[in-house]
């Protein structure tokens, strides 16, 4: 076979290139600022995932509080359950919220430590049951509200003595009017969330481009990892798991998220395929491209290859357990054994790897050795 003259074998490689350029990914690879348009991974990010999980979630909590409305109304079996399944899906839409702790959502208490402080305090619930007397966000009261408090309000008996709790038994009135404050204070927070968004800040989140301290993008991965690495991997997987505390012992059930309902293990996966897809960008531009655009490699290969391979790693070892969360913590010792191994694995590719190629500083403090 003959070579090709030299004019169209450089015709045949560059064209080959242009294909190959332009089929490498859907989305592109220019993450960073594009020209005028500003970051790409925030202008995606913002309005197609943080503001659609908010709007999701303002949904989600309007729906639960008509739904607890309705059961306080009157009380019966069947408004308990459709109060049980408005709160269920009202959490489950919480795991995809709870990665921007920042911004309005600060302002407006929408946090971890306001709304799904767990294990909940059942001594201070029940006191607030006996009296009627408590105050929605007071310090003394965090650990007796939010989602974790409604966990225990509509699942901690069978359901009808929880019929009971808040028809006939003595302290019915004082249960209504505790159920309702909780319910409320989590829509309100949720709707005041959203608007703030919507109104001014999803423009303020948009326009603060760079990687110094107080820029979107090093706002959101503070957030996105603090997310994985002390709520998911330290408090849901961790401490139940018995990896913390003074005597490590692996029996710690009673401390999962979402004790009572047993939904501890979806809610878990639920957080986890929200990380990913804050990653990932969804359909659009993520942290992916910009960690693609940097050509950061992990043990030869790209990094974003080793952090989408560590994410798939660990739901694959999720979806293998069965809830409650609880029940495989005493009965499946090794699979989550291997599940909080995965995480620890992925907590070093973020905290560590991800955020050294995109030049952003981890500037929150844990203890937990990672």
């Amino acid at each position: 076979m003959k070579l090709r003259t030299t004019g169209t074998l450089l015709a045949l490689t560059t064209a080959v290139i242009i294909i190959l350029i332009s089929c490498s990914k859907s989305k592109g690879d220019n993450s960073g600022p594009a020209g005028n348009s500003g970051d790409s991974a925030l202008l995606n990010i913002g309005s197609n995932i943080i503001l659609t999980s908010y709007q999701d979630f303002a949904l989600k909590t309007t729906a639960m509080d008509a739904a607890i409305a309705a059961f306080v109304s009157t009380p019966d079996a069947a408004k308990l359950a459709a109060a049980q399944a408005a709160f269920k899906a009202a959490y489950f839409s919480w795991e995809t919220c709870s990665e921007y702790e920042f911004g309005p959502a600060a302002e407006q208490a929408l946090a971890t430590n306001t709304i799904n402080v767990f294990p909940t305090d059942t001594s201070i619930i029940k006191t607030n049951l006996n009296t009627g007397n408590f105050t929605i966000d007071a310090i003394g009261n965090l650990k007796a509200q939010g989602f974790p408090a409604l966990d225990f309000l509509l699942f901690s008996a069978d359901n009808n003595a929880l019929v009971n709790r808040f028809s006939i038994d003595a302290t019915a009135a004082n249960a209504k009017k505790y159920l309702s404050a909780i319910s409320a204070s989590i829509k309100t927070k949720a709707a005041a969330t959203l608007a703030a968004w919507t109104g001014t800040y999803i423009n303020t989140f948009k326009n603060a481009t760079g990687v110094n301290a107080g820029s979107s993008l090093s706002l959101l991965v503070n957030a996105f990892v603090y997310d994985f690495d002390v709520v998911l991997k330290t408090y849901k997987l961790g401490v139940p798991f018995g990896k913390f505390g003074p005597t490590a012992v692996p029996q710690a059930p009673s401390k999962v998220e979402a004790w009572y309902s047993g939904i501890s293990l979806q809610l878990m996966i639920q957080q986890v395929k929200a990380l990913q897809n804050i990653y990932t960008g969804g359909t659009g531009y993520g942290l992916d491209d910009k960690i693609i655009a940097s050509k950061a490699q992990k043990n030869g290969m790209p990094l974003n290859d080793v952090i989408i391979a560590q994410f798939n790693s660990l739901l694959a070892k999720l979806n293998a357990l069965s809830d409650p969360l609880s029940v495989a913590i005493v009965n499946n010792n090794t699979g989550v054994s291997d599940a909080y191994t995965e995480a620890g694995k992925l907590v070093v590719l973020l905290k560590v790897d991800l955020s050294s190629a995109l030049g952003i500083k981890i500037s929150f403090q844990d203890d937990d050795g990672d």
